[in-house]
């Protein structure tokens, strides 16, 4: 007997999440990713590294920093027992300051694990503030010590979060999911999909966790080249 060959497809990253396509046998699939946006954006930074487009790998980097704040905003504010309609009401009057966003993050981590969460160091921050605002285009090695350092921040909090708030995290991906849906997946099948990204919610070995993100990179290099 022999098994049917896989159908394999192809896409690119979604805003949404969703994506609806058909492989080169016909075949009609809907699937929902469940990495959260912060997780799909530091991924996309790695990619572009890897391509060589050094500023896009910083912005990218940034913005999956930006989102992150917002998934732990909305995580803690869970865990405290906040009504979502509230936090959509509050997240409105900050959805477009990220600074004021930054501010909502340090004082809530504060207020719920009682210490200063870590943050980009001063010359990180210059360096974003001379790509995002000024145009500059960095180097590579200093594009990748830029994305080591969000990297850093990044899961240090991650870490913390899956440890204390394991049911609130959940509980984001879920409704994340269920944002991605539409009213005509009524009766419909959509799968979900879960892929191991290097900033990750689905990862709690150390191991990972610990690694550089020059070994992610050389890593990531092999599986593209796999797919050529």
């Amino acid at each position: 007997n022999h098994s049917p060959e896989p159908c394999i497809s192809q896409v690119y990253f979604y805003h949404d999440s969703r994506y609806e396509h058909t492989c080169s046998k016909g075949h009609k699939t809907t699937t929902a990713l469940q990495q959260q946006r912060f997780e799909v954006l530091f991924e996309i930074g790695a990619h572009a590294i890897l391509d060589g487009y050094y500023r896009e790998s910083v912005s990218s980097f940034t913005s999956s920093l930006e989102r992150f704040y917002e998934f732990a905003i909305r995580v803690l504010l869970d865990s405290a027992s906040c009504p979502d309609t509230l936090v959509q009401d509050c997240w409105k009057q900050v959805s477009s300051q990220s600074e004021r966003q930054l501010g909502a993050f340090i004082f809530l981590w504060a207020a719920t694990f009682r210490t200063i969460p870590k943050l980009l160091p001063p010359k990180e921050v210059e360096l974003r503030n001379e790509v995002i605002h000024k145009g500059r285009i960095p180097a590579k090695d200093r594009a990748i010590k830029y994305g080591e350092a969000v990297l850093e921040v990044l899961r240090t909090h991650i870490v913390a979060i899956q440890t204390q708030f394991p049911n609130e995290v959940r509980r984001a991906i879920l409704s994340h999911l269920s944002g991605s849906q539409t009213t005509s997946d009524k009766g419909k099948a959509v799968a979900t999909l879960g892929m191991k990204t290097i900033v990750t919610l689905m990862v709690f070995e150390p191991s990972h966790h610990s690694r550089s993100l020059n070994e992610h990179l050389d890593d990531l290099d092999v599986r593209r080249r796999e797919l050529l």
